[in-house]
């Protein structure tokens, strides 16, 4: 299906998907089933720093919105998982190199992302032009990552002087 960031341009997202460069893709599949429990939001909301205080109430309004998608009290966590990825804050577990295309057509796939998965077995030989990293599946779950570092003072500037 069509994810937001695609959907809305997928001309554009089609083009990055085509250029001569790697892209790693961090899509819905591993996104949705990266999820902030409310357990998780109490501790933010329970620390002494204001910070992670003001996080902990601000994510009681994502966690309305995604109380009906999920059935419970939580949430994704797409920008932030994808953030730490970039970084190597956390590490994919499964992460094929694949030839991924968007659907730019007026049709009903509008905005999908289509990826050749066949480079996801060990025993399929490299897709050719392959440049798509598709991160389906995490080394541990991150939601215990993404709370310790909010909880983590960030380190004093240093002023060159």
């Amino acid at each position: 299906m069509a994810e937001a960031n695609i959907w809305h341009d997928p001309e554009a997202a089609a083009l990055v998907l085509a250029a001569d460069w790697d892209v790693t893709l961090v899509a819905l599949d591993v996104t949705m089933a990266s999820v902030l429990e409310e357990s998780h939001r109490q501790v933010l909301l329970a620390s002494a720093a204001p910070v992670p205080q003001a996080l902990g109430e601000m994510l009681g309004y994502y966690f309305r919105l995604y109380e009906g998608i999920y059935d419970r009290t939580c949430s994704a966590m797409h920008d932030p998982l994808a953030a730490a990825l970039a970084v190597g804050a956390v590490k994919p577990f499964r992460a094929p190199v694949v030839r991924a295309a968007v659907d730019t057509s007026d049709g009903p796939g509008r905005g999908q992302t289509v990826c050749d998965m066949r480079g996801l077995y060990a025993w399929y030989p490299p897709v050719s032009g392959a440049r798509c990293r598709v991160v389906l599946t995490l080394e541990e779950d991150f939601a215990p990552h993404l709370v310790e570092t909010l909880l983590t003072p960030a380190a004093e500037p240093v002023l060159a002087g």
